[in-house]
């Protein structure tokens, strides 16, 4: 649903023009991870003949008003989100997985932020995954950091899901389960028996009651469980850089051992123990992360509410604002490019 979120805090926002020449960007509501579900599931005879996308790149090549915006830098000030991971919009759209809704020539100018992005794309930026924690106001979001403060943490660590042995080869998640299972200070909770994904309560619950969290990569780099962890104050261990930190730099703090621990996948298949590793750390030092992590709450959440405060600025505010910045920052050699081409010439590239 990040899409549907997204475009209904942007309706919101005060700095909207309907006047194209004096907008400093475009954004572009068009519900991509939702409409690729025709392209990503049906099956060969109910699969959509034309390519995902081209009904957008249609749009974009002969409304007048929308034609006249892209003109103007190539279509790079423009922007849209996507609430699947990238991995889903590579390749062709015809063999093998992905719609290729990313290797559009037009999608290529744009800027476009997803959940998960390719590290070597310049034009991606991944934006947070929706939790079930939605605050309504500065207060409700103050009562649960207190929440989450006063919370007793009987567990040292913590580890949500399952194996994922086709999907993820190489991967340490059965390792994980094994040393978890087997101490006293880890509570595992299995999405074997449980359906994670549509039952936030349990997830919260376990994490609320946990010093460590367990993020493992999932069928991808990255899982939504990670803000999980972070809603609820506790420390998320990292076993892959591409899991956050190679991903999140808009709303996460470039100094990652401040709010994280990183325990690289090889030192676990190598048979290191995580529970030597996180008794190694202090009650004092637990609190100054999760203090980091109550700083960074705000700025991973989609809130129902705006602030003018940059400290309860929430995920949407900070993706516009860093937006913006980068747009401002790039606009002059935009205009000077001889490379961008106008939608009518892109049209031919197809």
């Amino acid at each position: 649903m990040l899409e549907v979120i997204f475009h209904r805090r942007l309706l919101r926002y005060t700095c909207l023009t309907q006047d194209p020449d004096v907008a400093d960007a475009f954004f572009l509501p068009y519900y991509t991870g939702i409409d690729a579900l025709r392209f990503l599931y049906a099956n060969v005879s109910s699969k959509p003949k034309v390519r995902h996308g081209s009904k957008l790149v249609k749009w974009l090549q002969q409304d007048a008003i929308a034609k006249k915006s892209w003109k103007k830098h190539g279509g790079r000030d423009h922007f849209l989100v996507i609430s699947r991971t990238a991995w889903d919009f590579e390749g062709n759209g015809k063999e093998g997985w992905g719609t290729g809704f990313l290797t559009l020539p037009e999608v290529k100018n744009m800027t476009v932020l997803l959940v998960e992005r390719n590290t070597w794309r310049a034009n991606q930026h991944a934006i947070p995954y929706p939790t079930s924690f939605h605050p309504s106001s500065p207060l409700e979001l103050d009562r649960w950091i207190h929440k989450m403060q006063s919370e007793a943490r009987p567990y040292l660590f913590a580890f949500i899901g399952s194996v994922r042995p086709k999907l993820m080869k190489g991967g340490i998640r059965d390792a994980l389960i094994e040393q978890c299972s087997s101490s006293k200070h880890c509570y595992l909770l299995s999405c074997k028996k449980l359906r994670c994904s549509h039952n936030p309560r349990p997830i919260v619950e376990t994490f609320l009651h946990a010093q460590f969290c367990l993020q493992p990569r999932g069928d991808t780099a990255t899982r939504r469980s990670l803000f999980d962890s972070i809603i609820a104050g506790c420390i998320p261990v990292l076993f892959h850089n591409d899991t956050a930190y190679t991903q999140y730099k808009w709303h996460l703090p470039l100094e990652a051992h401040r709010w994280s621990v990183y325990i690289d996948e090889k030192e676990i298949r190598e048979g290191v123990r995580l529970e030597d590793v996180l008794m190694q750390y202090t009650q004092d030092s637990i609190t100054k992360m999760r203090n980091a992590l109550i700083d960074m709450l705000p700025r991973v959440v989609y809130a129902g509410f705006s602030s003018e405060q940059e400290s309860l600025s929430d995920a949407v505010d900070v993706s516009v604002r860093e937006l913006l910045r980068m747009v401002a920052r790039h606009k002059r050699n935009w205009s000077a490019d001889p490379s961008i081409k106008p939608a009518s010439d892109i049209v031919q590239m197809i």
